[in-house]
């Protein structure tokens, strides 16, 4: 069961999920109506944005509650590492990668995205941003920075300034990338302080290297923008809790959304489509999980729909199965059999497996090597 004080922070994951799904579905059902919200709506994108600000929320201020790096990390690999290992069990069987050594290294470090790997599912590129995200949490952790208002800032404005030019690709280096995730981590985990301090830094200098120089195409414009939204959300969990005012915030949050929208718009004049739908499209996208956000801290201390509430519980695994069921229920889903029973009988069968690896995989994982089974904070589990 869910905290009251929590409750309104699944009822955000479930509608970013909701959004996310909706978002894959529809390429097989209700492609009418697909063809008309999409014009105006990029559900995916407003979801996994959501799902960011969530994490961007929660997860600096868990570590700073606990003050160690090592039950933080801990607890993350508890948190994502089951569910995340089975999957990627399930879809190497059913689809071996042409590079397994690649892909191995690759998705060792939950970093794949960033690496230059093939995902065995396309859903884990948002994971690797989160790592990103981690990664920096910890640098700025170790030279007792955590507080600063400066990093959304920064990343947004260097993001803005950087979109235009053309990005810099080392390539697929996951063995590289695996060394240095290794090493920074070992120094961070130490117990020695200049260790940790360095690790950190070594941390901080991978996640922005790969942010910079390695970005996937599809986001090499908004790879940045997408941390910024995180630590957004970190602010506003500062200015929620009186660590800062709300006018800071929120001089931060529109340094972060003019950003996002002039790298947006800047991509529809690269396609030639700068049209008034499709800016409206921009805008509509922001204020949807922005104003999602906004909506579930003002009605936080009402009672969450319960349906809400769980599902936002096991979004984490309807995340990652969502696509899995899609993937292998293609067959199915290009059938004659009438949109609303496909419809119907995905989202069973997504929810069902859900709550199934919720509670034998995810649930166990929280619990392993822990003194206490305390529920943590489900990840931006995402974006597309």
């Amino acid at each position: 069961m869910t905290a009251p004080r929590m409750a309104w922070l699944d009822g955000l994951r479930a509608v970013a999920v909701l959004l996310v799904v909706y978002a894959h579905l529809t390429r097989f059902v209700f492609t009418d109506l697909r063809a008309v919200t999409g014009e105006w709506l990029h559900a995916g994108t407003a979801g996994v944005m959501l799902f960011f600000l969530v994490s961007g929320y929660i997860i600096p201020a868990s570590l700073e509650r606990r003050g160690d790096l090592r039950a933080f990390w801990r607890s993350r690999a508890r948190r994502l590492l089951p569910l995340y290992l089975a999957v990627i069990a399930v879809l190497v069987v059913a689809h071996p990668p042409a590079e397994p050594a690649a892909a191995v290294a690759g998705h060792a470090t939950m970093l794949p995205f960033l690496l230059g790997v093939p995902l065995v599912t396309p859903v884990f590129w948002t994971l690797s941003f989160e790592m990103a995200f981690y990664l920096l949490v910890t640098t700025l952790f170790t030279v007792r920075a955590q507080r600063s208002l400066l990093p959304p800032v920064i990343l947004a404005v260097l993001g803005a300034a950087t979109a235009p030019l053309v990005p810099l690709r080392l390539g697929t280096i996951p063995a590289a990338g695996a060394a240095v995730l290794v090493l920074g981590l070992a120094g961070v985990l130490s117990r020695r302080r200049w260790a940790e301090t360095a690790g950190g830094l070594l941390l901080g200098v991978l996640a922005l290297g790969l942010l910079l120089f390695n970005m996937d195409p599809a986001h090499a414009a908004d790879g940045l923008l997408i941390v910024a939204v995180m630590f957004t959300g970190t602010v506003i969990h500062r200015a929620d809790h009186g660590r800062t005012t709300w006018r800071r915030a929120a001089v931060v949050i529109a340094v972060v959304a003019a950003a996002l929208l002039t790298v947006w718009l800047g991509e529809l004049i690269t396609l030639n489509a700068l049209t008034p739908r499709y800016v409206t499209r921009s805008v509509l996208t922001l204020l949807t999980f922005g104003g999602a956000f906004a909506a579930g801290m003002l009605l936080r201390h009402r009672r969450t729909p319960r349906w809400a509430a769980r599902i936002g519980i096991i979004s984490y695994s309807v995340y990652l199965v969502h696509y899995v069921v899609l993937d292998l229920g293609r067959p199915i889903l290009s059938s004659r059999v009438p949109d609303p029973l496909l419809a119907a009988g995905y989202l069973a069968v997504v929810l069902g497996v859900s709550w199934l690896t919720h509670r034998y995989i995810e649930v166990p994982g929280q619990r392993l090597g822990s003194p206490r089974a305390g529920r943590d904070p489900a990840p931006a589990e995402s974006r597309r």
